[in-house]
């Protein structure tokens, strides 16, 4: 799969959260993943949430986005919350 994201969408995410979108593949490539749907009702595209441990970061990180033929679409990355977290640990543990 390729990578693609807005430029302007990626200085945005990156002055709110401090992470790049162009970092998006280790956490959609991260066997460790966990990944939900999240679709919004504006949107006309299949949304997905992938939460995953980091360990480059050390962190847990969050990537919501859409499939576009061989492409990823990063929308938006951030550390997971605390909520987030426990969802990923719980869902890893089933």
């Amino acid at each position: 799969m390729e990578l693609e994201f807005d430029p302007a969408k990626d200085a945005r995410n990156i002055a709110k959260h401090g992470i790049s979108l162009a970092d998006a593949m280790l956490v959609y490539e991260n066997p460790g993943k966990v990944t939900w749907p999240t679709n919004r009702a504006d949107s006309l595209e299949d949304r997905f949430m992938d939460i995953a441990m980091v360990e480059v970061a050390g962190v847990v990180l969050v990537l919501v986005y859409v499939v576009r033929g061989n492409a990823v679409r990063a929308i938006s990355m951030r550390r997971a919350s605390k909520t987030e977290r426990k969802r990923y640990e719980e869902a890893r543990k089933n």
